[in-house]
């Protein structure tokens, strides 16, 4: 089950998917008494995620806390995503199998290999019918501005037409424990393919915007404690510290 560099982005062999749907629901299971210890936790706006009726979506969420992952992927249950990962931590022994196991997609720094990103994109979406991406590109610690976006899950959105569904964190601290809101906004259709890669590209950073200022404007409305902000978060040494 080890990911080599130049593998196949995506394992659909059956018994790597049985393991990885078996460890996904003992995560599920262990997580929700986790979370709640650590967070005052709440959801919002599930109903939006019903709206979808299980149909294929991209997922981006703003990151800000080491359990992201955990925190808004309990949001979305009973959906499970895969979610992209730089390719290093994918290949680091022990975690990078977890990782897997658990829905990543490495996303390898050779260009070469675009035509294998696009390919991982289209085999996600036709298996758990979920991508989710940090288009911060990284975990900025606490962050209630959200930084700009890069553009990878808003292509792949117009190229496979599938919504958007923004999930945002709004973290505020009204006592000892850091209060985390996950809300779940209205999916946004994309505009449709032109078959241009420059032209997607283009409308893939009108969109990253648009969804972008969406999501700031719900932290903005709800109170996000901008004053908790403490920078990005520190590389692990030997996993994800490598320059790109």
């Amino acid at each position: 089950m080890t990911y080599r560099r130049g593998a196949p982005l995506i394992n659909r062999e059956p018994l790597f998917l049985a393991a990885s749907k078996a460890i996904s629901w003992l995560v599920v299971v262990l997580g929700w008494p986790i979370v709640n210890i650590c967070y005052r936790y709440r959801v919002r706006g599930r109903e939006n995620l019903a709206a979808l009726r299980r149909k294929p979506a991209i997922f981006v969420g703003n990151h800000s806390v080491p359990l992201d992952c955990l925190i808004q992927g309990l949001a979305l249950q009973p959906r499970f995503t895969y979610f992209t990962v730089i390719e290093e931590t994918i290949m680091t022994p022990v975690l990078g199998t977890l990782v897997r196991l658990l829905g990543g997609i490495p996303i390898p720094a050779d260009q070469a290999r675009l035509g294998d990103i696009d390919a991982a994109m289209g085999e996600a979406l036709d298996g758990r019918g979920s991508v989710y991406f940090y288009s911060e590109g990284e975990c900025f610690l606490y962050n209630q501005e959200i930084k700009p976006f890069k553009a990878g899950a808003f292509y792949y959105a117009i190229l496979r037409g599938v919504p958007i569904v923004p999930v945002v964190s709004v973290l505020k601290r009204p006592g000892r424990r850091l209060g985390i809101d996950v809300n779940i906004l209205p999916a946004v259709t994309p505009p449709p393919a032109s078959g241009r890669r420059s032209t997607d590209l283009h409308n893939a950073i009108l969109l990253s915007r648009q969804v972008h200022g969406a999501m700031q404007a719900r932290i903005d409305a709800a109170g996000g404690d901008k004053g908790l902000y403490r920078g990005p978060m520190p590389r692990i040494k030997g996993v994800n510290d490598r320059p790109r």
